[in-house]
This record gives C-alpha cells, sequence and structure tokens, in this order.
C-alpha cells in the first residue's frame, strides 16, 4: 500500500534524525523560511501570522486534550464473568496433558511479547584485536616478505571509504603458507589459523603467483635454487626443498655467525651427511642451468650436462659463499627494519637510489622521435623520523651516475634535510651495494666531509648483494609514482621537455614528493671542488665483503662486514 504524504515526511524526518542530521535541516529550513518573509508584502506577512497563531491554538488545545485522557483499565473485559468464560474457553481445548498444557501457554505468552524469550545457546567467537589486525597488515609490507614494484604503471587503484586512492603494488616473495609459517614462528604469542591471516592481506600486496617477469634476482640464491632444482629427485630427503629448509639443514643455528660463515665444527660436515651420503645413483646423467658471465662479459644462463656427482660437487663448492650472503642479507634487513623502529627526531634513517631514467616521450610523436629520445636522471630518498617521513627526488638533466654526481646529490638532500629535519644530529643511511655510485672509496672519503659541513653523525648501511632493488626498496616506489605522475600528464597533452618540466608537472598535483632539481651546470662546479677530495684516495681492505661503514672524523672511517658485527676496521684516507 502507498504511503501517504505525511508517513513519507515521518519517515524522512526519522531517518535524517538516524543520521544526525535533524538538526541540520532544521536550521537550513529555518534560514530558508527567514529568506520567503522577507520577500513578503505586509498584506501576505499578515496573513501568515494569523494561519500560525491558528495552527498553535490547535495543537496546544490537542496536546491539552491528550493529557487529559484517561488511563486504559486494568482489564480489557467489562465484567468478571466475560473474563471467566474466555478462560474457560481456552482451558476446554487445552490437552489434558499438564507438560504439553504449560508448554503451549509458555509459547502463546513468549508470541505475545508478554515474557522474554529463552536464550538459546551460541557459539562464541573470538575476534582478533585492533593491535594484532595491524601487526600483520604491517608484517605484508615489511620488505623482507614483500617487496615494491618500481614501474611507473606499477599501481593499483582501491576504494577506501569511498575515495578512489593509487597505491603502488607490491609482491610476495614467498607462498602465503610460507609466510604464516615464519609470522608464526616470530610471533608465538599471537594466536591466529591461517585463513584468517590470508583474509588480512592488503589488497594491494599481490600473490608470488601473480609477480611479472623477474629481473634483479639475486646470482647466489638463483644458482643454488637451480642446482636443488636439477638434483632434488636423485636424493633422499629433499625433494621439493626450499632454500630456508635446505639452509637448516647446513647448519647448526642460521643466526650463528660462526655458522654460516662456515667456520662452526659441529655442522662442517652436514652437507655430507645430508646430501652427499644420500645420493641414490651418483653416476646418473643429468641435466642443469647455472648463471654465469661470458667471454664478452655479458651474463647469461648456462645449460650443463653431468652426472649427478659433478651437479652436487659444483653445488658444493658455492655452499660457503651462498651461507655467508644469507647471513648477510638477513643481518642487513633485521638492522634496516630496527633501524626505522628506533628513529627520533635527532635520529633518522634515510634510503637513497638512483630510480631508472625517465625517457622523455611526446604525446603523438613521429616514429623516428623514438630512437632519440633524451633522459632525466631521477635520484630517490626517503627520510624516517618520530615525527614525520618525508619523500624525496633530485632530477637532473645529466644522466650521469658517476661519483661527482652522487657527491653533488647527497650534498643537495642533506641541504634540505636540514630544513625539513632542524634537530637532526645524527643519520642512518641505506643503499644497495653499487660500486659505481655507492660502495667505492671516493664516497666513503667524500662522507667524512659531508659529515663535518653539515656537523652530522654520520654512518651508511649497505644492503646484501643484489638485495638493494625492489624488494629492500621504498624509493623504488617513489621513482615509480614521480615517473607515472608526469607519465600520465604527458599522455593528456601536456609537455615535458627537460627537468625543469619534470619538476614542475610534480609540484602542480599537490604531491607529498619533494622535488629538487640538480642543473648540470652544479654538477660541472662540484667536479672541480670533489676533484680535490678525490685525489689519491687510499684504497679500502676488502671493500667487498663491508657492508657498513661510520664516520669517525675527516678522512677517518670504520668499517664492518655487518652493521651488528663487533669487529671493526679503522681505514685513514
Amino acid at each position: 500500500m502507498a504511503l501517504s504524504g505525511a508517513e513519507r515526511a515521518r519517515r524522512y524526518r526519522e531517518k535524517k534524525k538516524a543520521a544526525g542530521l535533524h538538526e541540520l535541516i532544521k536550521k537550513q529550513d529555518r534560514k530558508r523560511k527567514r529568506i520567503a518573509r522577507s520577500k513578503m508584502s505586509l498584506a501576505k506577512l499578515k496573513q501568515l501570522r494569523l494561519r500560525q497563531q491558528t495552527n498553535l491554538h490547535k495543537f496546544r488545545s490537542k496536546s491539552k486534550l491528550s493529557s487529559t485522557l484517561p488511563s486504559p483499565p486494568d482489564s480489557s473485559f467489562r465484567t468478571k464473568q466475560s473474563k471467566s468464560k474466555a478462560l474457560n474457553r481456552i482451558l476446554n481445548v487445552l490437552p489434558a496433558n499438564k507438560g504439553k498444557q504449560f508448554e503451549l501457554i509458555k509459547e502463546i505468552a513468549t508470541n505475545l511479547k508478554i515474557i522474554e524469550p529463552e536464550k538459546k545457546f551460541e557459539r562464541t567467537q573470538k575476534s582478533l584485536s585492533t593491535d594484532v589486525k595491524q601487526q600483520i597488515y604491517d608484517y605484508y609490507f615489511r620488505d623482507d616478505i614483500s617487496y615494491q614494484a618500481p614501474g611507473k604503471r606499477d599501481s593499483i587503484t582501491i576504494k577506501e571509504n569511498g575515495v578512489k586512492k593509487k597505491l603502488q603494488k607490491r609482491y610476495l616473495l614467498y607462498s602465503l603458507n610460507e609466510i604464516y609459517q615464519m609470522f608464526a614462528e616470530e610471533n608465538p604469542q599471537v594466536q591466529i589459523s591461517c585463513s584468517s591471516f590470508k583474509n588480512l592481506r592488503p589488497c594491494n600486496v599481490l600473490y608470488k603467483s601473480a609477480t611479472p617477469h623477474n629481473l634483479c634476482l639475486c646470482i647466489y640464491h638463483e644458482n643454488v635454487s637451480l642446482l636443488l632444482h636439477a638434483i632434488d629427485e636423485h636424493i633422499h630427503g629433499i625433494k621439493s626443498i626450499d632454500l630456508n629448509l635446505f639452509i637448516k639443514l647446513l647448519v647448526c643455528n642460521d643466526s650463528q655467525e660462526l655458522c654460516m660463515f662456515s667456520n662452526c665444527n659441529q655442522c662442517s660436515n652436514n652437507f655430507k651427511i645430508s646430501i652427499q651420503d644420500k645420493i641414490i645413483n651418483p653416476s646418473a646423467i643429468i641435466k642443469w642451468s647455472l648463471w654465469s658471465t661470458s667471454n664478452e662479459g655479458r651474463t647469461v644462463k648456462t645449460d650443463y650436462e653431468g652426472t649427478v656427482q659433478n651437479c652436487v660437487n659444483i653445488l658444493k663448492t658455492k655452499i660457503n659463499p651462498f651461507l655467508f650472503h644469507v647471513f648477510i642479507k638477513r643481518q642487513q634487513s633485521n638492522y634496516f627494519e630496527m633501524s626505522k623502529k628506533n628513529v627520533t627526531d635527532e635520529k633518522c634513517v634515510l634510503q637513497v637510489d638512483y630510480s631508472e631514467n625517465f625517457s622523455i616521450i611526446e604525446q603523438n610523436e613521429i616514429h623516428s622521435a623514438h630512437w632519440s629520445r633524451k633522459q632525466l636522471s631521477i635520484f630517490t630518498a626517503y627520510v624516517w623520523s618520530q615525527s614525520k617521513t618525508y619523500p624525496l627526488v633530485i632530477v637532473s638533466d645529466d644522466s650521469s651516475h658517476d661519483k661527482f654526481t652522487v657527491g653533488k646529490c647527497l650534498e643537495h638532500l642533506f641541504t634540505r634535510l636540514k630544513i625539513l629535519l632542524p634537530s637532526m644530529k645524527e643519520l642512518i643511511i641505506f643503499s644497495d651495494g653499487s660500486a659505481s655510485q655507492f660502495k667505492q672509496r671516493f664516497l666513503f672519503k667524500n662522507l667524512t666531509y659531508l659529515a663535518n659541513q653539515f656537523s652530522l653523525k654520520l654512518s651508511w648501511n649497505f644492503f646484501a648483494s643484489h638485495h638493494g632493488k625492489g624488494n629492500l626498496g621504498v624509493v623504488d616506489g617513489i621513482g615509480g609514482s614521480s615517473k607515472r605522475t608526469v607519465y600520465q600528464d604527458v599522455m593528456s597533452g601536456k609537455r615535458c621537455r627537460n627537468a625543469k618540466d619534470f619538476l614542475h608537472l610534480i609540484e602542480q598535483k599537490n604531491s607529498l614528493i619533494i622535488i629538487d632539481e640538480l642543473s648540470p651546470d652544479e654538477i660541472e662546479l662540484g667536479r672541480d671542488e670533489l676533484g680535490l677530495v678525490f685525489n689519491q684516495v687510499k684504497a679500502v681492505p676488502n671493500i667487498q665483503k663491508v657492508h657498513s661503514i661510520n664516520v669517525i672524523d675527516i678522512d677517518k672511517i670504520e668499517c664492518k662486514i655487518y652493521s651488528n658485527s663487533d669487529k671493526k676496521t679503522t681505514v685513514n684516507f
């Protein structure tokens, strides 16, 4: 049945009251009526006042009448006799059994809401606390669990509270079952099922199976994985074994330096016991592949064929460097996470890296322009402090990534950080171990001068080889996000011809990214200044194994194999 106008108006008012908008609507209505009255003539205004007074008298009379009405009697029956007759009629139709009578009368009383219905047993369901949910959410975003895709097209659009939001994609490094086991081992106090853990996966963290063409993988991990895949069916007990379980077979304790550096006497024979002594048929012919550097200097994947014994012997030669590499990787990743958790406004953490150069393109460009594109250099950084975090980008028309460009980028970056974080006194820096950019004696010496110039306590930490990209790089997301912003503007018809245009297009979007331009003239000036600093720099012994340096004084640093190591080596330039 259709509702009347009054009923629809009543329902509308109730809905607005429930939404907390009733007072706002009344305020708007009063304003509307006040404006209407101001536009009325005196005659119409007088008629309106008379109607209002008449309606007010009617309302008061009705309210007075309803307040004086007699209250309903205790019984709905006029006489006791009529009530008695009705009761007898009910009793006559009830069954003779007293239990059935009680059950029927109780059911009628419940239906008429005279008595409360009996509460049935309800299964209690434990809900996860907000802290646990946040802990799991943060765990998925840990850089050793998932890596952030760096590309400008590697984004996903989600709706958050009805508002569209674009997030950079992340890809899991392990299967969900493996990640659940790792979380359970690290957090034994958290009780959560595997299915609940999987349901809390953020929507921009994608499955391992969804990972696109893998690039920049670690040669240590990949070669050992290829050899294990080749021999897994020819050795008892290691079929479909993953690298984590393989490491546990080789050492007593995979968190101890003594074992992972192959200096432990107790686990020195574990490879022989777990692998060599369990070969089913040593003379069986198998095929395997390895990544190696060719005579032309190219890294290629080479196929081999030989016996199972030959393949196991090759695997044995790779065990010691592999275990060393895994230990360094874990130590540096843990130190990175710990440093981010312990920041203050005086002690900050900085991660830096070069993003892939941005190729300048035009919408509707001609064919020949595709082969003569200019490129921009993009130096990305992200700083963590207790009060705030800042993503930073330095863009330049000079696409070189040499020691002079890196030196000027760092000087430019430290100048900006001193403005953003005036109370900063200590800066812990992280980067990959690229020898052409960061892991070199020239940068180490220049750091001692930068620490003195900006009155900072500086330390530089390197991720393990081939593990500074993607899986530990929030800076990759900054580069991808900035390039995507500019790319979308170019596709809409705007032009980006140089670093200055790139900077303006980012700033017009009111982006959270702080972007600066480093001109080629500044870099050329820096070549002359830094040429004096880089003159006759002393070599750093075993620099390949160094993953942490601390500035002690001008021309003096302290080197460690990994950041938490107790063993230190002092180098004077």
